[in-house]
This record gives C-alpha cells, sequence and structure tokens, in this order.
C-alpha cells in the first residue's frame, strides 16, 4: 500500500480541522522541557521523531522546523515537541541523540546550538563520528564539559528509550514523522513539508 504524499495529509487535515472548528483540545504525551519553541497549551502542536543521521529529517530541522521557531513558537502560537528516534541502521544517530538529551538538561538555548551543529555538520560527522569536535565548537568549553558530565546520566539512555518506544505506540516507521495537533484533531504525516506548506496551515487556523 503506497503512503500518501504529506502535502496531502495536511491538506486533508485543514479539511478535518475546518469541518469541526469547535472539537476539544487533544491531548498528548509530552513534558515542557520536550518543547523545541512554544508552549504546550498552543493552539497547534507539532511533534516530531527526527533521526540526527537521516538527510530528509536534516532538511526539515533546517529549512521548515527553524523558520517555525522564528515566526511561530516565538509568538506562542505553535509549540515544536521533537523526540528523539534513532534508527537501528545509522552508526551514529544514537550518539547523536545522547548529545541532543543531555543538551536539553543545560537549557532550551544550549539544545537549539547542538541541534544546530549536528544537523548543519550532519555530512562530517556520519562518515567519522567527529561529534565531539562539532558539539564542542557549537557549545564552547565550559558548557561542553558540562554536557559531558551530564552524559554519564542513566536518564539520558532511560529518555530515549521513551520516545522511541512512544514513537513505536505511534507506529512510527520512518523519519522525519510529524504529528500535528489543532483544534481536537490529530494528522500523522510522514516525511518532510516545506515551511510553506505548514506556513499555510498554521495561518489558516492562528491568524
Amino acid at each position: 500500500m503506497r503512503s500518501i504524499p504529506p502535502v496531502i495529509c495536511l491538506a486533508l487535515f485543514i479539511v478535518s480541522v475546518a469541518a469541526h472548528p469547535n472539537a476539544s483540545t487533544q491531548a498528548i504525551e509530552a513534558k515542557t522541557e520536550q518543547c523545541l519553541g512554544g508552549k504546550l497549551d498552543a493552539p497547534i502542536l507539532i511533534e516530531v521523531f527526527s533521526d540526527f543521521e537521516c538527510p530528509s529529517c536534516r532538511g526539515f530541522y533546517l529549512y521548515t522546523i527553524r523558520p517555525v521557531l522564528k515566526d511561530y513558537c516565538s509568538l506562542d502560537k505553535v509549540c515544536v515537541i521533537y523526540h528523539e528516534y534513532p534508527l537501528p541502521g545509522h552508526k551514529y544517530s544514537r550518539q547523536a541523540a545522547q548529545y541532543s538529551k543531555a543538551a536539553q538538561k543545560l537549557g532550551t538555548n544550549q539544545w537549539h546550538a547542538v541541534l544546530d551543529a549536528l544537523y548543519e555538520n550532519q555530512e562530517k560527522w556520519y562518515q567519522n563520528g567527529s561529534l565531539d569536535d562539532v558539539v564542542f565548537k557549537a557549545l564552547g568549553a565550559d558548557e561542553y564539559f558540562r554536557l559531558r558530565k551530564l552524559l554519564l546520566d542513566p536518564s539520558i539512555d532511560s529518555a530515549i528509550e521513551s520516545e522511541v518506544a512512544l514513537g513505536r505506540k505511534k507506529d512510527v516507521t520512518a523519519t522525519p514523522t510529524m504529528f500535528a495537533y489543532a483544534l481536537g484533531r490529530e494528522q500523522k504525516i510522514v516525511g518532510a513539508l516545506p515551511y510553506s506548506v505548514l506556513k499555510s496551515f498554521f495561518d489558516s487556523i492562528v491568524k
């Protein structure tokens, strides 16, 4: 069975939302610290399952999610929740996810810096595993060594396992996979979407 293209999935969701304008808010399994931007009570929630070694995840983060963070999350119109979903066939994805989770514990700014660095330099580190060099340059010495200590915390791997388990529960089989929630409706979208498409969706709900 062929999958539905992500743009069509979102178009169907827009029709569904328009048909049920007074539906109640959809509850999701997420914590405040998993919000990459915005607040959990935002009118629109975007939940993303991502793998650092996935080229499509790279493009989706750099060219879609970052503009969303700037244009919508900063105004609390959208909340973006990011989950680690390292795929078994990717050699360094799990390690990259560990760096991301540790950076999340340092703070939102540090988390953004590490995500930016890992995705921007994906072609470099996925070949030789030079994650330390990339993260060090992104954080600077003091924050980097704080992160290295956090990597020893067993809760880092536990958090990743919890997010992987959540993805499996939600039938995530590829990355990126996004779940959009608005006005009590939910839509699963497999594959990357361009920013212009998400912008049109957001603007149809939040003016």
